[in-house]
């Protein structure tokens, strides 16, 4: 179904003359329209589609979103995107068979083919390559929001079902460090865990601490749909007359809205200030030792080193914390005397550990906590999750929809994230993970269903070396994201309005099912990721391997599968829920005082615990035994390689912290009308203090170079005070745009930060991703220079198309 963007903007212009018609006859064509409401939810919030004769003319927000984001209006222009992916292509020197094609990735035409062609293309590679050498690179579960379609998981039950497997990732991108150490200190990973409710924070907390954590913002979007319900708590919040802190380079729209108090810390130098607290909470004896000698296990094995006493023979006072960090040693001391003398959260975020040594954020913040003694009392302790999925919340009780199975994976190796490129470019490379010696494999195919490799992996060049290194590279996209400009072979895919599904929300109150309708029929040659794998397993394996991955069943027997499941079930039929849209659970009272570790407080033997010795773990004899040189027993300060204390900021004289995007769920939505919003000239903002900018004589709405050794980059200048000086933002996510493809490194056009950000490890141990710690430069362009036109959501040249 041939339906363009243009043709969208057609329309709309025709419906506005007619409408001046007033009482035309014309009007009464009107009657002819088939008009459906449809329901459907998204990782953006739940709606209604206004559909006539086939085309989405409007998304209404669905009642269940207490405040509904800007972003569901983007739908409509995202399904008639120009950048639709319209049939199945290959590149033109690989179709060809060409001696060294690889190197022609991202830089060439595409030719189109027919679905046959395209099928046994890739089937016959995934026959002639072994399972050990084919990395699934369809990661994570933010490109579709369902049960039944989720990418990620149609990806590993084809692989597992069809060949017995496919090399995976080993861990994440968002808590790659802390959900390597937090079980083993706390024995959950708590940045996926409940969080104390609204209802007790309000009533009970006094101070409140964003360790970085901008709440507002980043419950836009959930992993399930989000209900934004957290919007309506926040004027609670602020009534109750909490005091806010912020610890953040940058003084976020959270914190702008509850007036916090603005400490300007030197990113990557949290540890540091905690550090700095402790000690002088510890020799000033205002610490709660009765909490410390109860519920954590090991502090006399970090006491030397926070006092200086052990290898390092430095005393972490608030001056040598204050020297690192750049907050003043009076002002150290005075919020430690505030957090231990009234009832105080400290809200940590994910952002500190997605950077070197960011496993030592959580550990640190967690010990810091439990030397102020509140954690499982109301409205205080700490807590890794109110910025994500609804945090605060509280939790209905009823199960909500199961997923489809991905089976068993028969392949043991898997790369953990972040260290795709290093694997790839280093077969065989031997290295630390968790305690242990992994080996890289030979990856001779990578496979791409859902998900944006070039948009979430560190250091763009290095992984496009890589990416051009292997033998092939398949990608399933509904549009030409810079992954699918970067393929051999491009199956075009539905979007998440041309499916049926099923889903629920939120992520922590778990009291809606949606039904996701298919809104329209699949737009030009598109098909479901589903379809396209049952279509590739019957190839490899025909009909019993075809059975054996479809289960037999039909889309709609697996969704009413699930939802039967379910307890939605025990509210509504399925025909009347499918015909409704949702069913809403109540949340039960008792839910809304639920306080996390408040059992464990109340009895520490009864409820120890899933740590070493049922505590707190402040010393882990287990991190110890590692011996490695950059993770040791217990919280430490390690140096960055590149921070704002270092010889290289001479050079590099900003750091670069690379935030969550305002108006996207990572890179989705870069190709609609929602980046008009906040783009300057077509390129992502880079946040700079005014006076910086001053410096540099840099005005408000110019484009400048963001430089470093890694590669450089376009952005718009966004001057404002509202960041700390020698910091710079940009927002991960806008689609790579390389200016000259013919050059090794090109410079990005349009401000893909992942240009400019470190492949580096956070350490030895986690080998998780260190974006966040990074050092730039940034400048003017040359008077004579002449800005080029961006071509990031622009479609590449097809032959037969």
């Amino acid at each position: 179904m041939p339906v363009s963007r243009r043709d969208m903007l057609k329309g709309s212009a025709s419906a506005a003359a007619l409408s001046m018609l007033g009482s035309s006859p014309l009007n009464a064509v009107g009657v002819f329209k088939k008009t459906e409401m449809i329901p459907h939810a998204t990782h953006f919030g739940p709606f209604i589609a206004k559909v006539e004769d086939g085309i989405i003319k409007d998304i209404i927000p669905q009642k269940t979103d207490v405040n509904p984001s800007i972003m569901i209006k983007a739908m409509i222009d995202r399904v008639y995107s120009d950048t639709r992916v319209k049939y199945p292509c290959v590149r033109k020197s690989y179709l060809e068979g060409k001696r060294n094609n690889k190197s022609k990735r991202g830089k060439e035409e595409f030719v189109r083919v027919s679905w046959e062609t395209a099928l046994d293309i890739v089937g016959k590679k995934l026959k002639e390559i072994p399972r050990e050498n084919i990395y699934n690179g369809s990661y994570g579960g933010w490109g579709h929001v369902g049960r039944l379609h989720n990418s990620n998981i149609v990806a590993g039950r084809f692989f597992n079902t069809t060949l017995g497997g496919a090399v995976g990732t080993d861990g994440e991108y968002s808590n790659g460090a802390a959900g390597r150490v937090n079980p083993t200190i706390m024995g959950d990973m708590e940045v996926y865990s409940l969080q104390t409710s609204h209802e007790e924070m309000i009533a009970n907390c006094k101070v409140y601490v964003m360790w970085g954590t901008d709440l507002f913002k980043c419950n836009r979007i959930d992993y399930v749909v989000p209900n934004h319900v957290n919007d309506s708590y926040y004027p609670k919040y602020k009534k109750a007359g909490i005091k806010f802190i912020s610890i953040d380079p940058i003084y976020t729209e959270t914190a702008q809205m509850f007036g916090a108090e603005w400490i300007k810390i030197r990113p990557n130098t949290d540890v540091a200030l905690m550090l700095g607290m402790m000690n002088y909470l510890y020799n000033s004896g205002k610490y709660d030792k009765k909490f410390i000698q109860t519920y954590t296990d090991g502090f006399d094995k970090f006491l030397p080193y926070l006092l200086g006493k052990g290898e390092d023979k430095t005393p972490k006072t608030p001056q040598w914390a204050a020297n690192i960090t750049e907050i003043p040693a009076n002002k150290i001391k005075e919020l430690a005397d505030l957090f231990v003398s009234t009832r105080t959260f400290l809200a940590g975020n994910w952002a500190m550990q997605r950077a070197q040594h960011g496993e030592q954020a959580d550990w640190t913040l967690i010990a810091l906590a439990s030397m102020i003694g509140q954690i499982g009392l109301p409205g205080g302790g700490f807590g890794f999750s109110m910025h994500y999925g609804g945090g605060g919340q509280a939790n209905s009780g009823y199960r909500t929809t199961p997923g489809l199975s991905q089976g068993r994976n028969r392949v043991e190796n898997a790369i953990p994230a972040s260290r795709i490129s290093e694997a790839i470019l280093n077969p065989g490379k031997e290295i630390n993970f968790k305690g242990k010696k992994i080996k890289f494999p030979k990856i001779d195919m990578v496979y791409v269903c859902g998900a944006s490799l070039l948009g979430h992996h560190p250091n763009t060049n290095e992984l496009i070396e890589a990416l051009r290194s292997v033998d092939t590279v398949v990608v399933h996209e509904p549009w030409w994201t810079p992954l699918a400009k970067m393929a051999d072979i491009v199956f075009p895919s539905t979007c998440t309005l041309e499916r049926d599904d099923i889903t629920s929300g939120g992520t922590y109150s778990r009291n809606v099912i949606y039904a996701m309708k298919k809104v329209i029929e699949p737009v030009y040659e598109s098909k479901d990721d589903f379809e396209i794998f049952r279509l590739l397993a019957l190839k490899l394996g025909g009909e019993k391997v075809e059975k054996r991955y479809t289960g037999g069943k039909t889309y709609l027997e697996w969704i009413k599968g699930f939802y039967e499941k379910s307890d939605g079930s025990a509210f509504k039929e399925f025909d009347d829920f499918w015909k409704d849209g949702y069913v809403e659970f109540d949340i039960p009272q008792e839910a809304r005082k639920y306080v996390r570790h408040a059992e464990f407080r109340a009895d520490p033997i009864a409820n120890k615990l899933a740590t070493e010795s049922g505590k707190i773990q402040i010393y882990s004899e287990k991190f110890a035994s590692y011996n490695l040189p950059d993770f040791k027993g217990y919280p430490t300060w390690f140096e960055p390689a590149e921070w704002l204390g270092a010889k290289e900021s001479k050079k590099y004289p900003f750091h670069l912290v690379s935030p969550h995007p305002r108006y996207r769920v990572h890179s989705q939505l870069d190709n609609t009308w929602v980046r008009d919003i906040y783009k300057i000239q077509g390129r992502e903002p880079v946040m700079i203090n005014t006076k910086d900018a001053q410096n540099l004589n840099i005005k408000h709405g110019e484009i400048v170079e963001v430089y470093n050794d890694r590669g450089r980059l376009l952005a718009g200048a966004f001057v404002t005070d509202n960041i700390r000086s020698g910091v710079v933002a940009i927002q991960e996510g806008a689609w790579y745009d390389p200016q000259d493809t013919q050059e090794k490194n090109p410079r990005c056009n349009a401000g893909h930060v992942n240009v400019l950000t470190s492949s580096r490890p956070t350490s030895q141990m986690a080998q998780a991703t260190s974006v966040n710690t990074a050092l730039v430069g940034i400048k003017k362009l040359a008077k004579n220079e002449v800005i080029k036109p961006y071509k990031s959501i622009s479609v590449p040249d097809i032959t037969g198309a």
